[in-house]
């Protein structure tokens, strides 16, 4: 009888001893998940307290690069002049160098994982310049109606006009109101995305994917263009040339950019007939400037204008909002050019 009970304790404890295993077992898991959990979450939030703080220190470096630099016909350059180059008969002060950071929308490496993009704003085409043939005449490409052409720029010019007279084939505020649409300012566009907001621009913007307003599209108020920074897809389509010619274009204004529309025509063979004043060639103060993470989001598009003699500082941020970031399936091109910029963009200094 009591070496019966004896072992039925012995059971008992056995038992016992299992639960408590049992359910320290589970307890450790539980205790394991709930640090992993809180160790990835740790990790991405440190990885994304890095992203942001590549893609400021990408920024800042730029706009004091910017503000600070000489441009030249190709581009930005972080060089001297060399006292050859001054004494030079046949070297201007805009005459390309080689190390010039391109102002045509191409991509390079930042700081860390971040990318970047400038554009010239002269390199696009203009929505609120008081002469609307360089835009007509884009339109053109797209919309083969003279009818369809004329009502989008009417709707346009009394959308920013500052009287309430309706242009023939236009719009004002009550043709908005009876849309339940939001009144115009009769200012000029702020952005471009803001084009989607004149009466027709959307439907037929909607019509025509192809017409790219966030990448061809400027605010700016100039009415010239620069082909010496015009991104690659819009040249394909405002010059009506295939990918391969533009390809080549392209590199022959790396290398040598053109100087004037006389310059262009004979170097690209190109049966052109182009207005001389409506172009120009180097690169002026309005620009666009693109700024991502390769591991992911939104890019911070901000546009800004150089200031050298402004009174409140070397630079001006006109606006700046999230937008998607360009499609590029070449490798980013490194800043390499100067000693500051080794340091700061291109190279990735903490070796991950």
């Amino acid at each position: 009888m009591v070496a019966r009970l004896a072992r039925s304790q012995e059971g008992f404890i056995l038992a016992a001893v299992l639960w408590v295993l049992a359910i320290m077992l589970i307890a450790v898991g539980i205790f394991h998940s709930y640090v992993q959990r809180k160790l990835t979450v740790g990790l991405q939030a440190k990885a994304h307290i890095q992203q942001e703080l590549d893609t400021y220190s990408t920024e800042q470096t730029l706009l004091y690069l910017l503000s600070t630099s000489r441009k030249t016909l190709a581009g930005m350059t972080f060089s001297h002049l060399t006292n050859e180059q001054f004494q030079s008969e046949t070297f201007s002060y805009t005459s390309a160098v080689g190390d010039e950071l391109l102002m045509d929308g191409s991509v390079y490496s930042g700081i860390g994982g971040s990318k970047f993009a400038l554009q010239d704003s002269a390199g696009l085409i203009s929505v609120n310049a008081d002469d609307q043939s360089i835009l007509l005449d884009f339109l053109s490409r797209f919309e083969t109606d003279a009818g369809v052409k004329m009502q989008l720029l009417a709707a346009l010019q009394d959308y920013i006009d500052a009287d309430e007279l309706v242009s023939l084939s236009g719009a004002e505020k009550q043709d908005y109101l009876a849309r339940a649409m939001l009144s115009p300012p009769n200012d000029y566009l702020r952005t471009a995305s803001e084009l989607f907001r004149v009466i027709g621009w959307s439907e037929w913007l909607n019509a025509h994917s192809q017409f790219d307003v966030q990448n061809w599209i400027t605010v700016g108020r100039f009415t010239v263009m620069n082909l010496n920074t015009m991104p690659k897809s819009l040249l394909m389509y405002y010059l009506r040339l295939d990918e391969s010619l533009v390809d080549q274009l392209i590199l022959e204004r790396r290398t040598n950019p053109f100087r004037t529309v006389e310059d262009f025509v004979l170097r690209t063979k190109l049966p052109l007939s182009l207005d001389e004043e409506r172009f120009r060639f180097l690169p002026g103060n309005e620009l666009r400037l693109r700024i991502w993470n390769s591991g992911g989001g939104q890019a911070r598009l901000i546009s800004l204008q150089l200031t050298p003699n402004g009174l409140l500082g070397p630079w001006l941020v006109d606006y700046e909002y999230s937008v998607e970031p360009p499609e590029n399936n070449n490798e980013p091109l490194a800043i390499r050019q100067s000693n500051l910029f080794n340091t700061a963009l291109g190279d990735d200094i903490r070796g991950h």
